[in-house]
């Protein structure tokens, strides 16, 4: 009981009743579960259907807000109303006990819907926020140049992996030489690459697989535009075990993301802790693990193209030792412990 009453008490953003589903980000769950010895999330069990205005119920018993993606709030149903409701509210937690922490997962949203309100919320919480998280040393190049001053408040982690014990390479036949895999979104330009192929009359040369659930169905309307046999398109959430199988059945991933706005990547962990060679964008955290050599960069198509082209002569048992090493010293345990230490300072 008194270890209880020792912990910080929390409300963690989001916690909505869609993280009971099977398509969900795991972000929060590996936070939650890393943290627990030292965090009593009050909200934990109890997922909303309200959005943000649930923390009302929890607003006078927590010492922690802690928030992801709080953000793309004006996206949500009642996104405006649950807006300016926490714009006002944040000012009022700023007169309290109560410290605010915000992990920082993109520069921008991925949507350009709604954007005067998401700056709005970016800027406050820049502003306010007690703690702000970043997996990646450009968001603190980034909020520092939004916000000058604001490193001193800036926590930095690689974004921690699940390490994931896995089958040799060899074991599985390579029935695809590239996996494309996560969430089938515009910003991800994955039809961006496919039309590349097109013009450069190269959609048969890959054999690749594409595997997820699209956002929308305008978007997996353009995408089909380009399959062929050596094309696949699984337009379905693909739970882990079928994905451990694609990851051991490819040769390598790959990571089309066109724009800037991309810090951190949940999906690229989840890839080299698999053991996957990776190929992704020279942006935010694919660059510095391409830098460490965990990844292969590229600058665009045209420089993945000539990557592609000589993929024979990868040495990818230099790659997947650095994978090992990156992968055994950024786990959730170990971001838990300097974070804790970080968090008694605040």
């Amino acid at each position: 009981m008194q270890e209880e009453q020792a912990k910080k008490r929390a409300y963690l953003y989001p916690r909505t009743s869609r993280n009971k589903t099977s398509v969900h980000n795991p972000y929060v769950d590996n936070f939650i579960g890393s943290t627990r010895h030292f965090i009593n999330y009050l909200n934990e069990n109890n997922p909303s259907n309200v959005g943000i205005f649930n923390l009302c119920r929890f607003i006078f018993k927590i010492d922690l807000l802690i928030l992801n993606w709080i953000e793309e709030l004006p996206d949500k149903k009642g996104g405006l109303f649950q807006s300016v409701f926490f714009l006002i509210l944040l000012k009022l937690i700023r007169l309290s006990r109560i410290k605010i922490v915000w992990t920082l997962h993109n520069k921008f949203s991925h949507s350009s819907q709604n954007l005067f309100f998401k700056r709005m919320l970016f800027f406050n919480l820049l502003k306010q926020s007690d703690i702000i998280i970043t997996h990646s040393t450009e968001g603190i190049n980034f909020a520092e140049s939004l916000c000058p001053g604001v490193s001193s408040r800036i926590f930095y982690f690689p974004h921690p992996v699940v390490p994931v014990k896995t089958a040799e390479r060899n074991t599985y036949e390579k029935k695809y030489d590239i996996l494309i895999w996560g969430t089938l979104a515009p910003y991800k330009a994955i039809d961006n690459f496919l039309e590349f192929l097109s013009k450069g009359n190269e959609l048969k040369r890959y054999r690749i697989l594409i595997a997820g659930k699209a956002v929308y169905p305008e978007f997996i309307k353009e995408l089909r535009k380009y399959e062929n046999e050596n094309i696949i398109i699984r337009d379905q959430y693909i739970e882990s075990d079928e994905l451990a199988v694609f990851f051991q059945q490819s040769r390598l991933v790959l990571f089309t993301y066109s724009g800037n706005s991309v810090l951190s990547s949940g999906a690229l962990m989840d890839s080299i802790s698999h053991g996957a060679i990776v190929f992704g964008p020279d942006v935010g955290a694919f660059s510095e693990l391409g830098n460490a050599g965990v990844i292969k960069t590229y600058g665009d198509f045209e420089d993945l193209k000539v990557h592609l082209e000589q993929l024979d002569q990868l040495d990818s048992s230099d790659i997947s030792e650095k994978i090992h090493d990156f992968v055994n010293t950024h786990t959730w345990p170990e971001f838990s412990k300097v974070f804790e230490k970080r968090l008694k300072s605040v």
